[in-house]
């Protein structure tokens, strides 16, 4: 009971310092994250340039740049006739394999928002780029795509 305790105490400090935004992760689209996976795009010196995430074949990917670029490119699903606004961002940690225990390296970064009505399905496409990540690079094995919603949200 102690230890369930204790790394629940944990876990939330490490949320709190990371910067996690957890009042903005929409419940309804559960947590999806994604292992890091080296891309073929490599530096002069041998070292990885980009590393990929693939959150699932009907989620979505993003990929991670070195210099702090990223881009998302995932569906969001809307439930519901009249409209709402959704927004798609993404945050990346270390972890262990399967992206567990993760420690989120920098706050969630905003990238798109879309309005949605009519039950539609839309892709959410964006390109930025995150100087917080920028530092701790190397460290980054996991990423998470997150959903907010205002509006009509079902």
């Amino acid at each position: 009971m102690r230890a369930t305790l204790l790394t629940g105490m944990l876990l939330a400090a490490t949320a709190l310092s990371a910067g996690a935004q957890e009042d903005d992760i929409d419940p309804r689209f559960g947590r999806r994250m994604a292992p890091a996976v080296p891309a073929a795009s490599l530096e002069a010196d041998g070292s990885i340039d980009r590393k990929d995430f693939d959150f699932g074949r009907s989620i979505g990917k993003a990929w991670l740049a070195r210099k702090g670029e990223l881009k998302v490119d995932v569906w969001v699903q809307h439930r519901g006739l009249l409209c709402a606004s959704y927004e798609v961002g993404i945050r990346f940690g270390e972890g262990s394999r399967g992206c567990t225990d993760v420690n989120w390296l920098a706050p969630v970064h905003w990238i798109t928002e879309r309005r949605q009505c009519n039950n539609a399905i839309i892709q959410h496409v964006g390109v930025d780029t995150d100087e917080h990540i920028m530092m701790t690079f190397e460290r980054v094995t996991c990423a998470e795509r997150v959903v907010r919603c205002s509006g009509n949200c079902k």
